[in-house]
Order: structure tokens, then sequence, then C-alpha cells
């Protein structure tokens, strides 16, 4: 027997079914099938892409530049906070509130104005500074302002003038890099150390 299968030949028959019915559903499922492969498969999901879930990336911020400032200070009263995420900052402005104590005076917020005490007990009895006591006292040689019990002399927030003018024009250094482990691929903002980059003597200049 096995030598009459062996010299045998075997072939498909192919049956051709004329019908609207049987040929619109044989399509039909047919573009299903397709359109379920390109839509879902290969646009939305990206099955024939390789992703990397160990990415490898870092970004440091610096600000670079030379300013004068006349008062009294250091370094760490120039950057608040020190360190962040995602952020930097850089005063720029300065208000001083020399010999506070605890006790009563004028308020220094223009809404607390006042020509005599009744301007003084319509108002929310607490203030951004203390608490009012209901009395209008005299703010300076021409003003009047509500009095308060709190902190004394009460912060005066209206500095038009910068502390450090130069701060317009600090250099901000942003260094970002990405590593893909999986495929040997690294990429940054900034020239490998060694290329002869200039970035270390680089300063605002208006010109």
């Amino acid at each position: 027997r096995w030598v009459t299968d062996f010299f045998s030949y075997e072939t498909t028959k192919s049956v051709v079914v004329k019908s609207w019915v049987v040929g619109a559903v044989n399509r039909g499922v047919q573009l299903l099938i397709l359109t379920y492969f390109i839509g879902w498969v290969f646009l939305h999901e990206k099955a024939y892409q390789v992703r990397d879930t160990v990415i490898e990336s870092s970004v440091v911020t610096k600000v670079k530049g030379i300013g004068h400032y006349a008062g009294r200070g250091g370094q760490g009263d120039g950057d608040v906070p020190p360190q962040g995420t995602s952020v930097f900052v850089v005063v720029t402005k300065q208000i001083l509130t020399e010999n506070q104590a605890q006790g009563v005076c004028p308020e220094s917020e223009a809404e607390y104005r006042c020509t005599a005490d009744r301007d003084c007990r319509g108002k929310s009895p607490a203030t951004g500074s203390g608490v009012l006591t209901g009395r209008c006292v005299p703010y300076n040689g021409t003003l009047r302002t509500c009095e308060i019990r709190g902190w004394c002399p009460p912060e005066v927030d209206t500095v038009d003038v910068p502390v450090m003018l130069e701060a317009e024009n600090f250099t901000l250094f942003i260094k970002n890099s990405i590593r893909f482990p999986l495929f040997g691929f690294e990429k940054a903002n900034l020239p490998p150390p060694g290329s002869g980059g200039e970035l270390g003597r680089c300063r605002f200049h208006p010109e």
C-alpha cells in the first residue's frame, strides 16, 4: 500500500459559487480582517515597533551671570530654593522690614486709608498684616490709616527698583540628554566633552 501511496498525486479541487450573497460575505470578512490589522494592530498599537521601556534621561539647568548688589548677602540669598523639580529661581526683588516687633501700628495698605474711626469698624477684622483695632491713626504727616495689632511696622512691598538690574541678562544653561539602552542610541543637546565647545565661556552680550 505504501508503494501505491508513494506514487499517487493529490490536488485540491476549487468550487466557484456564483452568488452575490456569498461573495459579499466573503469580501466583507476579508475587509474586516484587513481593517483590523491596518487600523488597530499597525496604526493604533504600532505592533511592528520595538519599544524600550528602560529609558535613561537627565535635565540640568544652570543660571550664569555677573551682577552687583550694594547690600549684604550671600549666594543663598539669591537662589531660593537652591534646588527644585523643573524650576529655577533668581531673586530680583527684596523687601526689607527692619526692627519688627509685636504691637500696634497703622496699616500700610491703601485700602485701609481712613478719616475717622468709623471707617475702620465696617471692614474685615483681619488684614494681611494683623488684626484691626477699630481706630484711625496717623500713618504720616498727611495720611491716616486703620490701626492694626500685629508685627509692626507692617511690610511695604511697593519696591519699584530691582536689587540687581543685571539679572535680566543672565544666561540660562539647559543641558538635557536621553539614552535608549535597547537600541544603543543616545542624544544630547550639547557637544560631548573635549569637542572644543566654548560653552564654558558663554555669557550674554548686548551685541
